[in-house]
């Protein structure tokens, strides 16, 4: 990547590419800067048109909210909103407070009180039921009260509002509930959202109290949904419910009148009303079934009882009728309400609330329908008739079938779509389900998924219909396998009822969504995203005004022209101010920073490194220094093997494996471990160690026993040449098996030193002799798409035959300075891996104008190294290095390559025990 930037930054044409792209972009920006102050200067002679307007001008009494002012505070009012004020930023007496909180405090008790009072509490739509339960609340001792609607106070909602009066017709209705309450219950603080509740928007409204108080933070103790709307009625419950936040939702309190019949239940239970129908189908698609306690009516509908009322025939006429929606997707048609029912729905709510936070005993159970083995039976049942009907087409030995049908679709078919009973007889016991029709590709698994190994019958909701047992085994004998068409064995009644519940599965088959718990997702409702389904929010009474006065001659004359340099300066000083020339400054400053920062401090230095890199392999360097990093000087050493070559027999081909493990450092126990993870055979698998055996672990001369057990190779560590050294030395001073000198030297030698002694005490003759034995590198000689392979513990240097390399630096080396070209066991210079690959893929890989067999040989020149030593790079993979050491003594792990047939490599790691704590 770094010579592809450096020649392609040199080249000619790249530098002209380069011009013509910023200059490019500097004519675009010019263009839009160009074209936003066109747009500026036809505002502001759209805005020179329009006629001033007085003080006295209605406009200019508008409230903050958008609507006619109401009357001026009245001085009451003021000092009840600084009370306000006062009381919650704590400048307000608890005596008073528990004073006006007295009933409540003997009835709950204290106790219950306290945590009423400490709550935190979501109301979600403040309209006539919403209203009731914060009235409710806050009389009650909550203190603490979020208010979410988007909706203004209407004259038709006076009727049922709980606290709105004529003067706050047109003002939000989370700001009136503020207004009126905080007169009654000052100490209680309200935050008011005017918002539109909805899956986008749910993290936000729904968060923690964000007051800056003692309560910061807090989640809330409930939420209230009193919306009428079911798209962000069903939005609302689901997250409560993926989220686990309390929730009480009331259902529909429009054309009800009984108040007896009002009840808290599980909205499982929940059946007589179309509101909670809906909300329950929608919210056991997306998999929510029971667990939401809901306030609703078991009233049932009735002749001369209220009901939806129908558009008249002269809007339908106008066409748009959505428009007539307070917003898209709200029901457009009137419901007819009474005004005391919101008012028990509300209280209903408020009470269930206030008893379950204070810990009060409650009576009624909210627990929802135990209807599992009714579904698990029906689930049942119709695997085995579909597996009948499956083996009568594809024969008896079919096995495995499976159906696109779970437990969950089961309920929602039998309780929403065909309400418990039997789409024949009516009947509701010993229900079934049962496909309608025999479809024409019939029965039989798809072969489709059967080549995929999966026995799969295509099979939707809408194909099966709910009967009794009896029901469902006729229907299957003489349709289902008989032949017959459904008009021959039922009547028209039942057919027609099938049809009617058929297309209602499909109208609410397009809420149908995978179960998901993000519920940002505003399309989660809709078979289309919300910029589909919502294409325009249209305002009919606004768009079809037309403002007279703007065609009068007196304000259609355009604004007098500037002179020309006025003008100039205008349009300078316009283009500098437009937002959209502010955003391309901007931009482009960041592309400039961005550019900057990534040329210092991540493209530079790596084209610094890569010119290092190749000045030090420049083969008049070596000419200079007298040869590549030190070879001019390669020192002797005695009793010591230099170079071996592994037997051609032991390479991999068929089942044969090479193991090559990194630095044990006497953890036997991990290394058993390792073997066993990698299913170790010795008939097939060779054992390479890359040196450091022995030394700090626990079983050092364990470890040794298993190598030599195996027949392993390995190479020679720097710990093991220290070891080996000092028990020579040991040898001849006579002090191997005498430690009277030892007093003497442990004052004088360090921890390692020590260790070292005991270590090479700890040996015998014989595994000495085995780790003496161990040459400083391996040669593997070719393998296949690897190369040439060298074991060694350090490292090599690059340029160096095998046999002309430095013992000592191959057994320690980490860098090399590329000056001075001599490796070093320290980490100043650069990193010898990056050296040795880039020297690899300089000399042997360019490949460009070879034949292929010019190639593969130009492949077998290469050499790849594994090595171990360097715990702190740990695993370190790269074309033509491999470092496996992963410090397994210091608590990481045993690290293994497997080379197979082909050079395919693969790692398989075990952790280990820290014993150096």
């Amino acid at each position: 990547m770094a010579s592809w930037i450096q020649r392609h930054g040199s080249s000619h044409q790249s530098q002209l590419a380069a011009t013509a792209v910023i200059s490019g972009a500097a004519v675009a920006g010019a263009i839009f800067s160009y074209q936003a102050f066109k747009r500026k200067e036809a505002v502001q002679r759209l805005k020179a048109s329009v006629p001033d307007i007085d003080g006295q001008h209605h406009a200019e009494k508008l409230t903050e909210y958008g609507v006619a002012a109401a009357a001026q505070l009245s001085k009451e009012d003021e000092r009840s909103a600084a009370l306000a004020r006062r009381a919650q930023e704590g400048d307000y007496d608890d005596e008073l407070i528990l004073e006006q909180l007295a009933r409540n405090r003997v009835f709950l008790s204290d106790e219950g009180l306290a945590k009423l009072r400490s709550s935190y509490i979501i109301v979600v739509g403040c309209g006539g039921v919403g209203s009731h339960a914060v009235a409710s609340l806050a009389r009650s001792g909550v203190s603490k009260i979020r208010l979410i609607d988007f909706d203004q106070v209407t004259l038709s909602s006076l009727n049922r509002h709980a606290l709105a009066t004529l003067a706050d017709v047109g003002t939000p209705k989370v700001h009136c509930i503020r207004k009126r309450l905080e007169q009654i219950t000052p100490w209680v603080k309200f935050d008011c959202r005017n918002q539109l509740f909805g899956g986008s928007v749910a993290d936000e409204l729904l968060a923690p109290w964000s007051w800056d108080d003692n309560d910061k933070g807090r989640k809330p103790d409930y939420v209230l949904d009193c919306i009428d709307n079911i798209t962000s009625k069903v939005e609302l419950l689901h997250y409560c419910h993926s989220h686990q936040i309390p929730v009480i939702s009331a259902m529909g309190a429009g054309c009800k009148s009984d108040p007896t019949r009002v009840t808290v239940g599980d909205i499982s239970l929940s059946t007589d009303d179309p509101l909670s129908r809906s909300t329950r189908r929608r919210l056991k698609l997306l998999g929510v079934n029971t667990g939401i306690p809901v306030v609703f009516s078991t009233e049932k509908p009735g002749p001369g009882k209220a009901t939806l009322l129908p558009l008249a025939d002269a809007e339908f006429s106008k066409g748009q009728v959505g428009e007539l929606s307070v917003l898209p997707d709200f029901r457009a048609r009137i419901l007819p309400v009474l005004g005391t029912m919101p008012a028990v729905f509300g209280y209903t709510v408020a009470n269930h609330v206030i008893c379950d936070i204070a810990a009060y005993p409650m009576d009624y159970s909210v627990g929802g329908k135990g209807r599992d083995k009714l579904y698990d039976g029906v689930l049942a049942a119709l695997q085995g008739t579909l597996e009948r009907l499956a083996r009568a087409e594809y024969g008896p030995s079919l096995v495995g079938l499976r159906l696109p049908i779970s437990k969950d679709d089961v309920g929602y078919l039998v309780d929403e779509i065909w309400r418990g009973k039997s789409a024949v007889s009516g009947l509701p016991s010993r229900v079934s389900l049962v496909p309608w029709q025999r479809p024409e590709r019939g029965f039989g698994p798809d072969p489709e998924w059967m080549k995929e190994g999966q026995t799969f019958v295509p099979l939707q909701l809408k194909d099966l219909v709910c009967m009794t047992k009896d029901e469902a085994t006729r229907h299957e004998k003489e349709v289902l396998l008989g032949g017959k068409k459904v008009e021959e064995l039922y009547d028209a009644k039942t057919i027609e009822l099938v049809e009617k519940r058929q297309k209602e599965m499909e109208v609410h088959e397009q809420y149908r969504l995978e179960y998901s718990s993000d519920t940002s997702d505003d399309s989660r409702f809709s078979p289309h995203p919300p910029s589909q389904r919502i294409k325009r929010y249209t305002r009919p009474l606004i768009d079809y005004v037309r403002n007279d006065w703007q065609f009068s001659n007196k304000y259609t004359h355009p604004p007098d022209e500037p002179s020309d340099p006025a003008r100039c300066m205008q349009l300078v000083l316009s283009i500098i101010t437009a937002p959209r020339f502010r955003r391309y400054v901007v931009v482009y400053l960041m592309l400039v920073i961005t550019c900057t920062v990534g040329w210092v401090y991540f493209l530079s230095p790596r084209l610094e490194e890569h010119a290092e890199l190749l000045r030090a392999l420049d083969p008049e360097v070596k000419e200079e220094v007298g040869g590549w990093f030190g070879t001019n000087a390669l020192p002797s050493f005695d009793n010591i093997v230099q170079l071996e070559r592994l037997d051609e027999g032991l390479i991999p081909t068929g089942e044969k494996r090479l193991i090559v493990v990194g630095d044990v450092q006497g953890c036997r126990t991990e290394l058993d471990r390792l073997l066993e993870e990698l299913l170790f055979n010795p008939t097939n698998d060779h054992l390479i160690f890359t040196g450091n055996m022995v030394s700090r672990g626990p079983e050092s001369t364990d470890v040794v026993d298993l190598a030599q057990k195996y027949s392993a190779s390995c190479v020679r560590g720097n710990d093991e040449d220290r070891v080996l050294v000092l028990r020579h030395d040991m040898v001849e001073a006579g002090t191997l098996n005498d430690n009277s000198t030892d007093e003497y030297l442990d004052g004088q030698s360090t921890e390692q030193a020590k260790r070292d002694r005991d270590l090479a005490r700890a040996l015998t003759d014989e595994q000495a002799d085995w780790l003496d034995a161990c040459p400083v590198i391996l040669d593997l000689g070719q393998v296949p798409n690897l190369g040439r392979v060298a074991v060694v513990h350090g490292g090599l240097v690059p340029g160096v035959e095998l046999e002309k390399q430095d013992p000592y630096s191959v057994m320690n080396m980490l860098s090399i300075d590329l000056e001075t070209h001599l490796p070093s066991s320290e980490r100043d210079g650069i990193r010898w891996t990056k050296l040795f690959n880039k020297h690899q893929s300089t000399t042997y890989t360019t490949y460009s104008g070879l034949k292929n067999a010019d190639i593969d040989e130009a492949k077998s020149r290469t050499t790849t190294v594994i090595y171990g030593h360097d715990s702190e790079k740990s695993l370190d993979i790269t074309t033509y290095t491999k470092g496996i050491d992963t410090g397994c003594v210091r608590g990481g792990e045993l690290t293994a390559l497997v080379i197979s047939e082909n050079g395919e490599e693969n790692l398989i790691q075990v952790r280990c025990n820290n014993y150096l704590e």
